[in-house]
């Protein structure tokens, strides 16, 4: 690969990152907040590969005549289409039951947990985590006698019901962790990875697993997957 053809690459890598980070499909692999670096990085390697293109086209490009033998590093460039074509071809999916089903569900203990009263009105919206964190560390008490509903994936069926979840993210998919919440429903489960939005009460936690709170359903409803995946 000689330096304009690596730069014509780098053009091709520079765009898709640009329209990664002008769609919802970044929501997939990283927070909103890294929305700006990603467009930033991928203007500033655009501008990059426009800069070389130009100076090869007037005949500054001169890499290929050093004798330092960078054949290697000419072949490794290629690797860089791996992620253009995983971006714009392959388009993988946001992660679900699968990775919720194999990773550890961890819910750290929150700096504060005199939780607020939830909104007036019922049903009230309310994460997954948010869920869950009033559930095992306030004991459901702002939960009480209150009908929320949640927005989750479908994991696998259970007795009585099935298990939703939403993964969490600090910084981007590679970190995800699932945060569970079963669902008691007379209904036959919905398929792993169908999401859904559950309106239902409190109904304590798991007696075969203290770190799972239980929702029993009044209603379940199969929707399309949101925007952004994550919690």
């Amino acid at each position: 690969m000689n330096a304009r053809t690596q730069s014509f690459v780098l053009l091709l890598f520079g765009g898709a990152l640009v329209r990664l980070a002008s769609g919802d499909a970044l929501l997939r692999y990283v927070r909103p907040v890294a929305r700006p670096y990603v467009l930033a990085a991928g203007i500033a390697i655009l501008a990059l590969a426009v800069w070389t293109i130009v100076a090869s086209v007037r005949g500054r490009d001169h890499a290929a005549a050093d004798g330092h033998g960078h054949g290697a590093a000419s072949r490794a460039a290629w690797l860089v289409i791996a992620p253009v074509v995983a971006i714009l071809v392959i388009a993988p999916p946001a992660l679900g039951s699968y990775s919720a089903a194999r990773v550890p569900v961890t819910l750290a203990k929150p700096a504060d947990v005199s939780f607020p009263p939830l909104p007036p009105g019922d049903p009230t919206k309310v994460t997954v985590v948010d869920f869950a964190a009033r559930a095992l560390w306030d004991d459901g008490r702002t939960l009480a006698g209150r009908t929320v509903s949640l927005t989750g994936f479908v994991v696998a069926g259970r007795p009585g019901g099935f298990l939703i979840s939403r993964l969490v993210i600090t910084c981007c998919a590679a970190d995800a962790q699932p945060i569970d919440v079963g669902v008691e429903s007379g209904l036959p489960p919905p398929a792993a990875d169908a999401w859904v939005v559950v309106t239902g009460t409190y109904a304590g936690v798991s007696p075969s697993d203290a770190t799972l709170p239980i929702l029993r359903a009044t209603d379940v409803r199969v929707i399309s997957a949101p925007a952004n995946p994550y919690d």
